[in-house]
């Protein structure tokens, strides 16, 4: 829901950079436009409409005393409650009048009882004071950039470039990308001096006093371990699916044939009664190995839902990465975000503004096959060598994996939680040799993200905090959330619901793995759940083994896209600043072709990604 911007300092204002901010990410609330000028501060934003649609919901948007201001992106999913539970009057019925007069009545205290995805800048006139807020897990994103003591705030990066051509190309970040394939680990972008509010953080500057403050008021701290609780983990469920459901539009849902789409599909199924009128989609590719429409049509028929598929093809990868990565900004994710993009674009029409979609499972609940050599050397501080070696011995079977291969996975996953680059399946996707700068660097950027673990109790514990707030899901998030807007489309996640990140996340180490399985805990709660709907019975799609490769990215770079994409990264266009050593570059990339043992191609889409990125600032 929507786009904002603002600027605010002690320098003059010019109107015309609001609306030239505005008019960048106008794509992200296409409903309505609206400013606010004032000697201290002038904020922007473009709405979508999506609670009370009349012009009663624009923005910026005062208070009944007009001491304060906000212009807000996100949902705040329990409004209607804090509105009753702290007698507050509307004028409309949107969620974010209720925001408003809630800081109103309660100032900052308020954001440790909204429940949604957020960021806003309210503005409280009369002390002077701009406070800028982001959500618990970052799911809607806010940027901004300082210039002397003036701040440019815009949920966009191209709200800063829009009026700042002279910004460069963030090459620390760069470097840091390719050697560990980390980006939106900090607040630093790749882009100078653009930065973003962390996750769970607010920031409040004193426009009179020009002193500024970060505080975090959301974290994953040290708390004792819960007790497991089917009831509720049940509650936290059915009341994210409740809350997350509603809308005065229409609503759609992306799927998969995973277990977390199952279980969206499930809940929404349980509680409305049936589909009714939530508009349901998949995208799929017709290569054999990576088809699952087969699938879909089975859940189709098994639930008794209607399901549209959208094919994506290699030439649908030619013909709008250039496109797309322009919506992202930054370097984004593999295929499955140029997917993404497309599948929401031919699927959705005006009528339908919210999206769900199951992300986080895996990040929540230890999903990643990395991590499990961090869960061995646990139960190996504890000296327990015969559960370790039954857990060894299981997981080489749910995995099909000999002990040699077994050995050098471990090897490699260990060295990626000291250094990162590796990807989910736990193959390398990284190569130094064909980098032309200091990587001693890189070991410091890492070392800061390592500072950051060191509270947490066991080695499971770090690595599954690192991936929800410094490596998988921030950057997942970022692209779901720029494939979305893309198009006007608001994306929920009901699954990253906090109060269900909390309950896995404080969970004992062996509730993430258990007998080899990853996300045991995860794994049981659902079964639990679907036994308690009844919805057991010949159910075959929740005891599904994950597929950790289920896009043909690698096959159709050695492929389909090899001329494309050689092509693109051997132009005199790719400038990474010497980054890249050119003539290691093409050898690598012909061995990459024809190489049958090279499985990892996330190295190559990197490549691609910069090539975009220095490619677009240049020009």
């Amino acid at each position: 829901m929507c786009g904002l911007a603002s600027i605010f300092g002690p320098d003059k204002k010019e109107p015309k950079n609001i609306k030239d901010m505005i008019s960048s990410i106008s794509h992200r609330g296409p409903d309505h436009e609206g400013f606010l000028y004032d000697e201290n501060i002038i904020m922007g934003s473009c709405r979508l409409s999506i609670f009370d649609l009349s012009s009663r919901g624009n923005m910026p948007m005062k208070d009944k005393s007009g001491r304060y201001f906000i212009i807000y992106n996100g949902e705040i999913y329990n409004f209607q409650e804090l509105k009753e539970k702290y007698k507050i009057s509307t004028f409309s019925n949107s969620d974010t009048e209720v925001l408003l007069e809630l800081f109103v009545k309660t100032g900052e205290k308020i954001f440790n009882e909204i429940n949604g995805i957020y960021a806003f800048i309210l503005f409280d006139k009369n002390k002077g004071k701009v406070y800028c807020v982001r959500d618990r897990l970052g799911i809607k994103p806010l940027y901004y950039y300082k210039k002397n003591n003036n701040y440019f705030f815009s949920s966009e990066i191209k709200g800063i470039l829009k009026i700042f051509n002279e910004i460069t190309i963030n090459e620390k970040i760069v470097k840091f990308y390719l050697q560990s394939t980390y980006y939106d680990f900090s607040e630093e972008t790749f882009f100078q001096d653009i930065n973003q509010v962390s996750q769970g953080t607010y920031h409040v500057y004193d426009l009179k006093t020009k002193v500024s403050k970060k505080i975090k008021y959301w974290d994953l701290n040290n708390k004792k371990d819960y007790n497991e609780d089917f009831n509720l983990i049940k509650k936290y469920f059915f009341n994210s699916f409740s809350l997350q459901q509603k809308s005065d539009t229409k609503i759609g849902l992306n799927i998969s044939s995973g277990i977390d789409s199952n279980l969206m599909i499930s809940f929404l199924n349980h509680i409305n009664k049936g589909q009714k009128n939530i508009f349901a989609n998949s995208y799929y590719f017709k290569d054999k190995e990576f088809n699952h429409s087969d699938e879909i049509y089975e859940m189709s028929k098994y639930y008794n839902w209607k399901i549209n598929l959208c094919e994506i093809t290699h030439d649908d990868v030619i013909k709008n990465f250039d496109n797309i990565s322009y919506f992202q900004d930054e370097p984004m994710p593999g295929l499955v975000t140029v997917a993404k993009h497309l599948l929401i674009k031919k699927s959705y029409n005006n009528d339908c503004k919210v999206i769900l979609e199951g992300q986080g499972g895996d990040d929540i609940a230890g999903g990643y096959k990395y991590i499990f050599p961090l869960f061995i050397l646990d139960n190996l501080k504890k000296i327990n060598l015969k559960k370790t070696h039954l857990e060894i011995q299981s997981f080489l079977k749910e995995e099909n994996m000999n002990f040699y291969e077994f050995f050098k996975f471990f090897l490699n996953s260990f060295k990626s939680y000291l250094g990162g680059g590796i990807s989910a399946d736990g193959t390398v996707s990284s190569n130094d040799d064909l980098f032309n700068f200091d990587k001693s660097l890189n070991k410091k950027i890492y070392k800061k993200i390592l500072e950051n673990l060191n509270d947490k109790k066991t080695l499971l514990k770090k690595i599954i905090y690192r991936d929800l707030f410094f490596c998988k899901l921030p950057r997942i998030l970022r692209s779901c959330d720029r494939a979305s807007m893309a198009h006007g489309k608001e994306l929920r996640v009901p699954i990253l619901d906090h109060n269900i990140v909390e309950y896995f996340y404080y969970q004992k180490n062996d509730r993430f793995i258990k007998n080899g399985v990853l996300r045991h805990g995860y794994r049981e709660v659902y079964f639990k759940l679907f036994e308690d709907l009844n919805l057991l019975k010949n159910n075959k799609f929740m005891r599904r083994k994950k597929k950790y490769v289920s896009d043909p990215q690698t096959k159709w770079l050695k492929t389909k896209l090899f001329d494309w994409m050689y092509e693109k990264l051997m132009s005199s266009n790719f400038n990474s600043s010497g980054f890249v050593n050119k003539n290691r570059l093409k050898s690598f990339l012909l061995n990459f072709r024809k190489n049958e043992s090279v499985v990892n191609s996330n190295l190559v889409w990197q490549l691609l990604n910069l090539e975009k990125l220095y490619s677009r600032k240049n020009n």
